[in-house]
């Protein structure tokens, strides 16, 4: 897979804006990658690309404003503990789940069309995070199955941020961690 460019990155982002979602990538500086999750999320880190990042606040709109990424709760050791280590295909799938209505393919109309064009930009967003060192977590359960198939409904999550629902990704390469996260917006 070939590193996508500038322009590739911002069409690929193009499948949340109808979402509740970010999408942010900052430096991978620490061991510890979660000091580098914490730094991106309290916008103390910015894109070594200086590429689009994608948040989504209305103007007035306090939850989801400018000054705040997403409402997430503080960064702290134990969050890596609440998540789980997936594989490139599954990662690829969840980018698409998490771009649904409803958190779920299964209930998504008209997905069958525009699935390989999902997958393209999930493959496009994943080649910032090149094999074979990136690894791949995320929040959301998919109940059984190796690898996890998230074009089964997701069965449940354990919540990153004030909401009660919210599912994403954190992608980490040598020198990236990037985040792509979807909100309930029940």
């Amino acid at each position: 897979m070939t590193a996508p460019d500038t322009a590739a990155w911002a069409d690929a982002l193009t499948m949340y804006e109808r979402r509740y979602s970010i999408v942010a990538v900052g430096p991978h500086h620490h061991e510890d990658w979660v000091l580098d999750a914490a730094a991106l999320l309290r916008k103390e880190a910015t894109d070594p690309r200086s590429w689009k990042s994608l948040e989504f606040y209305e103007e007035g709109d306090e939850e989801w404003s400018p000054d705040r990424l997403v409402p997430f709760r503080p960064a702290d050791p134990g969050w890596r503990s609440r998540l789980r280590t997936i594989p490139r295909s599954s990662a690829e799938h969840l980018l698409v789940a998490i771009s649904t209505n409803w958190l779920d393919v299964t209930r998504e109309p008209g997905l069958e069309d525009r699935r390989p064009g999902l997958e393209e930009k999930a493959r496009v967003l994943l080649g910032r995070f090149p094999a074979p060192n990136a690894q791949f977590f995320t929040n959301g359960w998919y109940g059984a199955g190796d690898p996890p198939d998230f074009y089964q409904p997701i069965a449940g999550c354990d919540p990153f941020s004030e909401h009660d629902w919210d599912v994403g990704l954190v992608a980490l390469s040598e020198n990236e961690l990037g985040v792509f996260w979807s909100f309930d917006a029940a």
